[in-house]
């Protein structure tokens, strides 16, 4: 049995890059066994994710086909035709070459929280193929769904719920086949890296923030103001050194943009930039695991933090900040809906966190341990969607061998 990943795209999502790994490290295979899509494969080798997965890259867009498509978009401005063009240019030589032998995992995690995309393509094609399909490690929020992603929901064999409230809100709508246990980045273990100088001389409060929470690469908006009135509290009335740490550098959402708009804008000596791009995601964490308190915008980076009992305010602006903060046991206020801001919820949130600190950080040290060690429940799933025999169906904790490959 061979295992697909059509959606893993590459690690400058440090996202994508967790969960390739951690995903690698729950199944126990070998990483022929593990075949990944990759845009970016240069990349994905230099982060060391082909030491766990298979990297497959994605097709180049020929002439022939550029023409095909714009002559296309002439004919029809129907956004799921034109989506669906690219979808199968960019796919299906993938996908057919699956057999019914294998399984197909379709991870991103909140790949489901936006507009019908390829997520939907990959699922249904396995389907036609008689494929076996997983939603792996998934977040979908009520106002997520539309018709055409519940018919798309119905065709995985198994959806596999990385927190709580998705779980209820997709029985809720007669989903039966939904599994919870802990996103896979969370057994994933801090690599140890040259610290910026800020921690040499000062305690520091994590931050990294993205163009998805503010409402764009500028600093006009309503979520970006909260921000800054925040930043400006730490500098006048506290001590601490603000690091911005960059998570996701992807075009048209690349955090460094943002981060340097808010750096130039105090221009501040005691507000710097983690040179991100240099390190991998456990690199990252482990830069996380060192600050006093973190504030993050992105899913993978606020992992980081709880994996490693930093104290952390979300800002979330869908169902898998307060999901993931649910069930790890973090207080309500820990999280900030960047959608719906509030005056000064992110500061009153920020002093709550100051003045709780170290309770949050002992609740989080108490309970992190056998949080994680959930997580490998869902070998035991995996194994009952492809059929194996019984005695595949014992769970066995992780040798220490297993999880020093993170």
């Amino acid at each position: 049995m061979r295992i697909f990943f059509p959606i893993h795209l590459d690690g400058g999502n440090r996202g994508c890059e967790a969960i390739a790994k951690g995903t690698a490290i729950l199944l126990q295979e070998k990483k022929e066994n593990l075949i990944g899509l990759c845009s970016d494969t240069d990349l994905d080798k230099f982060l060391c994710i082909d030491d766990y997965v298979t990297l497959k890259r994605f097709p180049q867009k020929s002439l022939l086909f550029r023409i095909y498509r714009k002559i296309i978009f002439l004919i029809t401005k129907d956004l799921e035709i034109r989506k669906s063009i690219t979808y199968k240019h960019d796919y299906q030589r993938f996908l057919k070459s699956m057999s019914r032998t294998d399984i197909m995992l379709s991870t991103g995690g909140d790949m489901m929280c936006y507009q019908n995309n390829q997520t939907i393509f990959t699922v249904n094609y396995a389907k036609q193929r008689g494929v076996k399909s997983i939603l792996w490690g998934c977040s979908i929020g009520e106002n997520n769904l539309t018709p055409t992603k519940i018919e798309a929901l119905k065709n995985f064999n198994m959806i596999y719920a990385r927190e709580t409230l998705t779980k209820v809100m997709l029985n809720q709508h007669g989903f039966n086949n939904v599994v919870v246990f802990p996103d896979p980045a969370f057994i994933l273990n801090p690599e140890a890296c040259t610290l910026p100088e800020c921690f040499s001389s000062s305690e520091v409060i994590g931050l990294n923030i993205s163009n998805f929470v503010i409402g764009g690469f500028e600093l006009d908006t309503p979520f970006a103001k909260e921000i800054i009135k925040m930043v400006e509290y730490i500098l006048s009335e506290a001590q601490f050194h603000i690091l911005l740490i960059p998570h996701v550098m992807w075009k048209d959402q690349d955090d460094r943009v943002v981060s340097k708009k808010l750096r130039d804008y105090f221009g501040s000596d005691r507000i710097s930039i983690l040179d991100s791009e240099k390190l991998n995601y456990c690199q990252i964490r482990y830069v996380i695991s060192k600050c006093n308190i973190f504030i993050g915008a992105r899913t993978h980076a606020v992992i980081s933090a709880y994996s490693t009992s930093v104290p952390a305010i979300a800002l979330g602006y869908s169902i898998k900040s307060k999901g993931i903060a649910k069930d790890v046991g973090m207080p309500d206020w820990s999280v900030v809906d960047s959608k719906n801001i509030k005056k000064n919820s992110l500061l009153d949130a920020f002093l709550k966190m100051r003045k709780e600190e170290r309770q949050i950080k002992d609740m989080i040290l108490l309970n992190m341990n056998s949080y994680k060690q959930k997580t490998y429940g869902i070998l035991n799933e995996v194994y009952k969607v492809c059929y194996k025999c019984k005695c595949c169906l014992l769970y066995t904790s992780p040798s220490p061998r297993d999880t020093e490959r993170s």
